[in-house]
């Protein structure tokens, strides 16, 4: 039996962390508070995978329950929240999307904008409109920098 967990090496391979790089995991969810627990578990797979430490494990699960926090609060009733993250050499790259009848993404005066721009090294949030449609889809982008365990 190989183990091949997050890197290790298979014989004549490359360390599993490596064959992670690009990959893209998506879940959709009903855009209730209620699941955002289901997010911040998948979260933490998906950095444990990549062999990140354990302070940059607890930052990414903080960053993405913020994000999602941000979003359930402005969802249109009955929508779906789509979390999808990417495994990159830089980092670990999360895009957390809604519909919503806000005509703006969520505001960066907020003590949780904060809290992700210290979480993570990059943040972005936007909306754009549904076209045919009266909602519009809300997006916050995170750039979780490269935390993998050392030694």
């Amino acid at each position: 039996m190989d183990n091949e967990g997050a890197g290790s090496s298979p014989r004549g391979g490359l360390p599993a962390v490596d064959r992670l790089l690009d990959e893209v995991i998506e879940l959709r969810v009903p855009a209730d508070a209620s699941q955002i627990p289901l997010i911040r578990m998948l979260a933490q797979a998906v950095v444990v995978r990549a062999d990140y430490g354990l302070d940059a494990i607890a930052d990414a699960k903080m960053a993405v329950d913020e994000a999602c926090a941000q979003l359930v609060e402005l969802a249109e009733l009955g929508a779906t929240m789509t979390c999808r993250f990417r495994v990159a050499p830089e980092g670990i790259h999360l895009t957390v999307e809604t519909l919503s009848r806000h005509s703006q993404p969520p505001s960066e005066r907020t003590f949780g904008w904060h809290v992700l721009t210290t979480l993570a090294q990059s943040v972005r949030a936007w909306c754009a409109p549904v076209p045919g449609d009266t909602v519009n889809t809300l997006s916050i982008e995170l750039e979780l920098g490269a935390g993998r365990a050392t030694g």
